[in-house]
């Protein structure tokens, strides 16, 4: 599952220079097929929310993407908005600067 472009999360990763596949969905909160879109996909971020990804799935899904980057991230950091939106930004800003 990923986000569509007209979501918060979206959005805000626009903002540090990120784009979400695939570039447009019918839904909100698409599936998607990670070996069928691996060309296109630099980095998979594996939220803590609303699904806990954990180290375990790290593995599984750098062998469907391979190449990506894969990363685990605090999905309160992401896609909460109002008194987490700066701090988010920041969160995501350093992501992007390592």
């Amino acid at each position: 599952m990923t986000v569509s472009r007209d979501t918060y999360i979206s959005r805000t990763l626009a903002l540090v220079g990120w784009e979400t596949v695939p570039a447009s969905a019918d839904d909100r909160y698409p599936e998607v097929d990670l070996a069928a879109v691996s060309e296109e996909v630099e980095r998979v971020l594996l939220s803590s929310e609303p699904y806990r990804f954990r180290e375990k799935h790290l593995a599984e899904v750098e062998a469907l993407v391979p190449g990506a980057q894969v990363t685990l991230i605090d999905g309160e950091m992401t896609s909460w908005y109002g008194s987490r939106a700066i701090a988010g930004l920041r969160y995501l800003a350093d992501y992007v600067n390592s």
